[in-house]
């Protein structure tokens, strides 16, 4: 996707201010407009090693097949927080239930509970832990966000400004306790049936916030992107082909304020105020990885063993590749406002991670020794937190330090 950014234009034309970055091989610079641009002239390769990468090692793992103490069997795991304490809370969607557990993983009681009533849930797909006093339960199935304090009381609840789902709940609070949650809008709507083979989308980008004390309703515009999609026809109806390779827009709420943003076919990120205002621009030189001709038939064979009456429509998908790859995976803030920036790696190698401060200096890499199993990690209070399977795709908490 490209997008129209929202802020001022970022020229190529410096100031006289220039500093070593503490990367020690980076720029740091000041625009026109007074926004800051960082450049690295390299970064750390997935597979280096040395003082800038953290290899993040597994130092506590929990959960049972069939264990004699049944609260530590997972079925679903869609949420994992820590407090400041140690304890990890972990809600299960498929036992409709959030579990404490000491900082060894040893069970301590179940705070929440599936029901109608006050601080039950019945589809929760997400938690958020806040001031280690609070527990956001996300329950789609009720259209509530749901507030809990660490006894299971109910305390607060308010309907979703923005109903939709997600597999894991994306809502973030920032430092007011204001919730977000970042929407698009499909320019002239969705239309069925959808036009035959390539067609393009225009979407506009919005951050809709809910203010807990006023209960006003707000919303940011971030601008335009825009996506491909490709279509047929087969005897069950239309059916979608995806693109591989193909560059998206990533949009991240930073807590403190301001939004991150970045496309991933590049290494450019940019911070900007609330008010879409440039502040920090992070920009960085990673080798280019061409799209290949053998990509492009690997692809093709891929799909064609799930979809063979479709291999002339793959193969005009597969013409369409863009002629690199994307550079960027994804975008996260943890809970000291660090950004942690996701880079796109072989589908056999460890998820590797960039760190930035909301000022754009590089404060090292992480290199995970483990597989999440659906590629989601929290951060918080120096570790990371998620959940990984066994062959029998049974699956276990598992704990790792950053520092």
């Amino acid at each position: 996707m490209r997008t129209a950014i929202l802020a001022l234009t970022l020229t190529t034309a410096l100031s006289s201010c220039e500093a070593e970055s503490p990367a020690g091989d980076s720029t740091r610079e000041t625009l026109p407009n007074g926004a800051v641009l960082v450049r690295y002239a390299d970064l750390p390769a997935i597979d280096a090693a040395g003082p800038d990468v953290t290899e993040a090692q597994v130092d506590l793992q929990f959960g049972s097949v069939d264990g004699a103490d049944p609260n530590l069997i997972f079925a679903d795991i869609r949420g994992i927080q820590t407090a400041s304490d140690g304890t990890i809370y972990v809600l299960d969607a498929q036992a409709t239930e959030v579990r404490a557990y000491d900082p060894g993983g040893r069970y301590l009681r179940t705070i929440v509970r599936g029901g109608e009533g006050p601080g039950e849930i019945t589809a929760a797909n997400g938690i958020i832990l806040a001031g280690d006093t609070l527990l956001w339960l996300n329950d789609h199935d009720k259209g509530m966000v749901i507030g809990v304090d660490l006894a299971g009381q109910e305390v607060h609840r308010f309907a979703k400004p923005v109903r939709s789902y997600g597999y894991i709940w994306d809502g973030v609070f920032d430092h007011r306790g204001r919730h977000w949650r970042h929407i698009f809008e499909r320019e002239g709507g969705f239309t069925y049936p959808p036009p035959p083979a390539l067609s393009s989308s225009t979407y506009h980008n919005y951050f809709v916030s809910y203010d807990l004390s006023s209960e006003a309703i707000d919303s940011v515009y971030l601008g335009e992107s825009s996506g491909r999609s490709y279509t047929y026809e087969d005897p069950n109806g239309w059916q979608y082909l995806p693109i591989s390779f193909e560059p998206s827009d990533i949009f991240v709420f930073n807590p403190p304020g301001g939004f991150w943003r970045a496309n991933s076919a590049s290494y450019r990120i940019v911070r900007t105020g609330g008010g879409g205002d440039t502040l920090v621009v992070i920009e960085a030189g990673l080798p280019v990885q061409r799209v290949t001709d053998e990509d492009r038939r690997a692809y093709v064979e891929k799909w064609v063993e799930y979809r063979p009456e479709a291999r002339r429509d793959l193969e005009a998908v597969a013409a369409l590749m863009a002629d690199v790859k994307p550079v960027l995976a994804g975008m996260f803030v943890d809970d000291e406002g660090v950004l942690w920036v996701q880079r796109v790696v072989p589908s056999d190698a460890p998820s590797f991670y960039d760190r930035f401060s909301a000022e754009g200096d590089y404060l090292g890499s992480v290199r995970l020794a483990f597989e999440p199993a659906v590629g989601r990690i929290w951060i918080q209070h120096g570790n990371v937190y998620s959940w990984v399977v066994d062959e029998l795709d049974v699956p276990y908490v598992v704990r790792a330090p950053v520092r």
